[in-house]
Parts: structure tokens; sequence; C-alpha cells
């Protein structure tokens, strides 16, 4: 009986284990969203104590993931976000900037528009950069 008892543990735990296994390995699907945000964004962060500011943001999605990148005012060069993700039809994300740990959070409004919120404290409007109009600023 003992040996019963054992055998049916043991193939409990290795079907649990394969099926554990089996999820890791796919890659989530992306969203309607991921796409939507996808490629570059003009960020404009509205009322803040030093002015309206600007802040170009691109999002990607890579290996099944949504990877986030903002523009560094101070190097000008890009940097990753420390998170970006998707929930409840907002977007999120999370990095420092100017020695400040910041949170938005933003929503479709229309195809190439978004809007949001800054630490829920500051309004968001955020415009999707085109390529025409990018080879036009150059």
């Amino acid at each position: 009986m003992k040996s019963l008892y054992t055998f049916l543990f043991v193939a409990l735990f290795s079907m649990a284990t394969v099926e554990v296994n089996a999820q890791a390995a796919q890659a989530p699907a992306a969203t309607g969203l991921d796409v939507y945000f996808t490629g570059k964004w003009a960020f404009n962060v509205k009322g803040t104590p030093n002015g309206d500011v600007s802040l170009p943001v691109r999002f990607e999605v890579k290996d099944g993931s949504l990877k986030g990148y903002y523009m560094d005012p101070d190097s000008k060069s890009e940097k990753k976000m420390d998170t970006a993700y998707i929930k409840e039809d907002k977007i999120t994300m999370s990095f420092t900037i100017m020695s400040y740990d910041i949170t938005i959070t933003m929503s479709k409004k229309d195809d190439n528009n978004a809007t949001g919120t800054l630490m829920d404290m500051f309004e968001v409007l955020g415009v999707r950069v085109k390529e025409e109009e990018k080879k036009a600023q150059q």
C-alpha cells in the first residue's frame, strides 16, 4: 500500500512540474494596446513646477513583452524604463529621470493621441511621432 501512495505522489508531482514548465515556455501574446503604443511618442507633461516638460518615449514588443525607453535630458541618450506594462486598457511606465522616480499612466484617446497622468498629479498628453514628421524636422 505504501508503494501505491509513493507512486501516486511521484506521478502527480511529475504532471504538475511538466504543466508549469509548459506554461512558462509560452511567450505572452501581444495585446491591441501593445501594438497601439509601439513606436515613438512625444509626451508633454503639463503644469509641473518647472513649467510644461517634453519627454520623447519609445515602446517596442521584444521577446513577447513590452519594453519602454525614454530620452534622458541630461545625457541626451535613450535610457530603458524600469517597467512598462499594460493593465486594464492603460499603459503604465516607471523610470528615474533627473533623480526623480516617476510613474506615468496613459490611455488611448484616438489613433495618434493618448492622455494620462504623471504620478496622478500632472496631466500628460501623448502624440505619436510619425516618420514623415521626423524626417521633416531633420
